[in-house]
C-alpha cells in the first residue's frame, strides 16, 4: 500500500534507550507491511495488533509474515504480538472460551517464524465488580486453556499476561503455576487510580513487555503529551535497570510522534538516570 498523503518519518533517537522502544503496528493509516517499512528503521520492537471477527480480519498470510520477518531482520527489530479481543478467554459461555482458544492457537502457528519477543494476552471475561464465587470460576476456566497455550509456544516465559481494569491479584493462582511474564500497562493501572509504584515493585521481575501512554477517563490510549510530565519522569525513574520492550502504545502518527518527543525530553533532561 502506497502513502496519498506521506507523513513525515517519526523522530529518531539521538541515543540508544536502556530499553527496547517500541510502537505499534498502525502508525501510519496504512496495512501492517507499509507500517513496518516505515517503522523498523527508526524503533527497537514493533508490536503487531490483531483483530479477528466474522465481519473483518487482519490476520496475514504466511508469505506476508516471511517479508515482516525480513524486513524486522534488516533493521534488527523485533515484533511483540497482541492477541485479537473480540473475544475473552475468560468467559463464561464455554463456546466463546472455546472460539478464543482457537484463535490464539491459530495466531501462535502463523507467527511463529517471527520469533516474537513477547505475546501479549488478555484474560478477560471478569469484571471488576464479580463476586469471590465469580472470580474463582473465572480462574477455573482459564486454567486449562493457560495450560494449552503454555504447550504451544517454544518458550512460555514469552506469553505476556497484561493488567486490566479487574484488579490484578486476581490472576495470581493462575500465574503462581505457569512460568509466564507480565506486560505491565501504566494506562490501564493510571486510569483505575490503582497504586503503579506497588505494582511495579512487585511484577517488575517478571515484566518482559510494557505498555506507556497518555491517558483519561476513556479507555482511549492518547499521546503521553496527555499525562503529566512529571508522572512520566518518575515512571522511567521507576523502572531502573529495565532492559525489555517499552512500547508507546499509540494508535495514530501525532499521538506516537509527540509521544516519542515527550520520552526524548525525559531522557535529555538533566539530573535523569538516562
Amino acid at each position: 500500500m502506497t502513502f496519498t498523503n506521506p507523513l513525515p518519518d517519526l523522530p529518531s533517537l539521538p541515543h540508544r534507550l536502556p530499553f527496547r522502544l517500541g510502537v505499534t503496528s498502525y502508525v501510519y493509516p496504512a496495512d501492517i507491511l507499509a507500517n513496518i517499512q516505515r517503522l523498523a528503521p527508526v524503533v527497537d520492537d514493533i508490536e503487531l495488533v490483531f483483530f479477528e471477527s466474522a465481519d473483518a480480519s487482519n490476520l496475514p498470510t504466511s508469505g506476508e509474515i516471511e517479508t515482516w520477518r525480513d524486513l524486522a531482520k534488516k533493521h534488527e527489530a523485533t515484533f511483540t504480538v497482541h492477541f485479537p479481543i473480540d473475544k475473552a478467554l475468560g468467559s463464561f459461555d464455554p463456546a466463546e472460551r472455546e472460539a478464543c482458544l482457537t484463535s490464539i492457537l491459530r495466531l501462535i502457528k502463523l507467527c511463529d517464524p517471527l520469533t516474537p519477543h513477547g505475546w501479549i494476552l488478555h484474560l478477560e471475561g471478569i469484571k471488576s465488580s464479580a463476586t469471590p464465587a465469580q472470580v474463582r470460576e473465572w480462574q477455573q476456566n482459564l486454567m486449562p486453556l493457560l495450560r494449552i497455550i503454555s504447550g504451544v509456544v517454544d518458550n512460555p516465559r514469552h506469553i505476556c499476561v497484561e493488567n486490566l481494569e479487574y484488579p490484578f491479584e486476581w490472576c495470581e493462582p493462575l500465574l503462581a503455576s505457569l512460568p509466564f511474564s507480565i506486560c505491565l500497562d501504566y494506562g490501564h493501572l493510571w486510569q483505575k487510580n490503582a497504586d503503579w509504584k506497588a505494582h511495579l515493585r512487585h511484577w517488575l521481575p517478571r515484566t518482559r513487555i510494557m505498555h506507556l501512554y497518555g491517558f483519561d477517563t476513556t479507555s482511549r490510549h492518547y499521546s503521553l503529551d496527555r499525562a503529566p510530565h512529571a508522572l512520566t519522569r518518575e515512571v522511567l525513574n521507576a523502572i531502573g535497570n529495565y532492559s525489555d520492550v517499552l512500547t508507546l502504545e499509540t494508535f495514530g502518527y501525532e499521538d506516537t510522534a509527540t509521544s516519542m518527543t515527550r520520552l526524548m525530553e525525559c531522557f535529555g533532561e538533566e539530573g535523569f538516570r538516562g
